[in-house]
């Protein structure tokens, strides 16, 4: 088949580049895959001063890992959607994938749902987040609006599935969870008994890092640390503040700046449990990457983390917004130290997230249209 994946690659930073990089990697397996991607992805008032490159990614590799891939497109120029409509079309494209995970991209997706269905054209949404993690009454009813118009949809938790069918009854959806991340890794021995908990990836106000930090104040006589791995997008003195009056600067170690790939390897590969105590969540990238070095999840029960961590198994699953139930799992963990964790997640992990199985789901939509 011919496939036309549109979407951000490294060297953009971030979970979302990785997703989509490691997603052409599987389909280019199968199938003639046209790559387009951005030359710009995001304008600078949308992201900030923050750099949106990876500066130990070279794009050149990237040129020459895939048989057809450009950095095309600029997400706000409408003569680069154009282009590349009249790009799919020459190049005898069947289905057009294209990842949904923020409002943002409403213009240019529903010009391109336009364009592509009047040519016949296969197109099938793969949404990461159906809505955005920090969401407004306007993100809302931007990404309704855009939903509405697709009739093909994966999501990967059954939550976002029940969201999508309740304003777009008609569409095919089909649920896989997030495809786990595979990494090269050394399983890191240390020397000492603590239990080293790790949190990665931006700070933001929802992922609960302050909970974390209350937990962790509550147990300070335990042996265990914390190490905070990702750029602050919002009140980093607060946190800063918080850890002083907890009286657990000794406890906690941070690494304020964008994670690389090979730093990031080394953090995951010393820690023994990454913890996510959310507030409010659907799913996340992080556990994806945590199973991929074989390390359990501490999550709080939000979204659908219950689906994707099982308690006692892959990992803990506990209340939201409660330091105390974050400080239990913790406690948990201490306890059953012995647990083959990395047993355990192989083969959750074999049968239920692999970037094979979302392929063959994305191949059924095909079959679909045919009947």
């Amino acid at each position: 088949m011919k496939i036309c994946l549109i979407a951000p690659l490294p060297p953009f930073r971030g979970g979302i580049a990785k997703y989509c990089h490691t997603l052409a990697q599987e389909l280019e397996k199968r199938h003639d895959l046209l790559l387009l991607s951005y030359k710009r992805q995001y304008p600078e008032l949308l992201y900030g001063k923050k750099s949106q490159i990876d500066p130990d990614v070279d794009q050149d590799d990237l040129l020459h890992e895939f048989n057809d891939l450009t950095y095309s497109i600029d997400s706000l120029n409408p003569f680069s959607w154009h282009a590349a409509v009249q790009r799919i079309a020459a190049f005898g494209t069947e289905m057009v994938i294209l990842p949904w995970w923020v409002a943002y991209w409403t213009p240019m997706y529903l010009y391109l749902l336009g364009s592509l269905k009047k040519k016949g054209i296969k197109v099938v949404f793969l949404c990461i987040n159906v809505y955005e993690h920090e969401n407004s009454r306007l993100k809302k009813f931007l990404t309704e609006r855009t939903l509405r118009k697709a009739d093909s949809i994966i999501v990967h938790s059954g939550q976002e599935k029940d969201e999508i069918l309740g304003f777009n009854s008609s569409a095919t959806v089909r649920k896989h969870f997030l495809p786990l991340f595979r990494y090269d890794f050394n399983n890191t021995f240390r020397h000492d008994r603590a239990l080293h908990l790790l949190f990665f990836g931006f700070v933001r106000e929802y992922k609960g890092l302050d909970i974390l930090l209350r937990a962790v104040g509550i147990l300070k006589e335990q042996a265990i640390s914390l190490r905070i791995a990702g750029e602050f997008w919002g009140d980093r003195e607060g946190y800063l503040d918080l850890i002083k009056t907890l009286e657990i600067s000794d406890k906690v170690d941070i690494v304020d700046h964008y994670v690389s790939d090979r730093e990031m390897s080394r953090f995951f590969e010393e820690a023994d449990v990454v913890v996510l105590p959310y507030r409010t969540a659907k799913t996340s990238g992080v556990i994806a990457t945590a199973y991929g070095f074989a390390k359990p999840v501490l999550a709080t029960d939000v979204g659908g983390f219950n689906e994707v961590v099982r308690d006692g198994f892959t990992g803990k699953i506990v209340a939201p917004d409660s330091p105390r139930a974050i400080a239990g799992g913790i406690e948990w963990f201490i306890k059953n130290r012995q647990t083959d964790f990395a047993g355990n997640i192989a083969a959750f992990a074999a049968q239920e997230m692999s970037w094979s199985s979302l392929v063959d789901m994305i191949e059924e939509f095909n079959w679909l249209k045919q009947q």
